[in-house]
């Protein structure tokens, strides 16, 4: 069991690393971000803080707001919250990947971005051990309003939107691309991977303490 742990463990760290390089490609991209990257980069550049510092702040927001509206959160989500915004930062501080400069290298750079995301993704929820935040708190808004996960996503996606490119956040076609793009293509890997991400359960902190605690005991 708890060798089931460590396994499950490395799925989470490779996810995040994985849909860290995808987040930093559409970043480098620059023809537009995903809606919570346009929040999260107009937050850093009015701030000043670095990207990654401003995606921990918005990924510790949304996970609050979940929790205030009833719903629960797993090591897995904090360890997401923490690591993705540190490989980010990491990765742009290294300057790795370029930014591109014309539009149809732009819009290839956030396709690859994106399918990253999405694998990373699909190795982060294979671990079970927590939703992401953004995804805690769109389940949350829904029990909450009684309004299905895709209304309350696509309208908090819209206010997410304007308030970063409030804040200087940049919005163009791709993020047209990411908003209109981004399910299916999710939708498009779990079908492939054979993934049935409705069917898996994610675990809070609480069940993996007492999974743990009798693994223990076995032992």
């Amino acid at each position: 069991m708890v060798r089931d742990y460590w396994r499950r463990l490395l799925w989470l760290v490779l996810g995040m690393v994985v849909s860290a390089v995808g987040i930093t490609l559409m970043l480098q991209a620059n023809v537009g971000l995903e809606p919570w990257s346009v929040l999260q980069q107009g937050l850093a550049q009015t701030t000043g803080m670095t990207y990654g510092t401003a995606s921990m702040i918005v990924g510790a927001a949304a996970i609050a707001v979940a929790v205030l509206c009833g719903e629960s959160f797993g090591f897995g989500t904090v360890i997401n919250i923490i690591l993705c915004a540190v490989f980010i930062d990491g990765l742009l501080w290294l300057g790795w990947i370029p930014q591109m400069h014309t539009l149809a290298g732009g819009i290839l750079m956030l396709l690859a971005g994106l399918e990253l995301l999405a694998l990373g993704t699909w190795m982060y929820m294979k671990s079970a051990l927590g939703a992401g935040p953004r995804d805690a708190l769109m389940v949350a808004l829904a029990r909450k309003t009684g309004r299905s996960v895709g209304l309350c996503r696509a309208s908090v996606e819209i206010v997410v939107i304007i308030v970063g490119f409030l804040l200087g956040g940049q919005v163009g076609i791709g993020t047209v691309i990411s908003a209109l793009g981004l399910g299916s293509l999710f939708n498009l890997n779990f079908y492939l991977l054979h993934f049935r991400a409705a069917e898996l359960h994610q675990e809070n902190v609480a069940e993996t303490l007492r999974n743990l605690r009798r693994a223990r005991q076995q032992d």
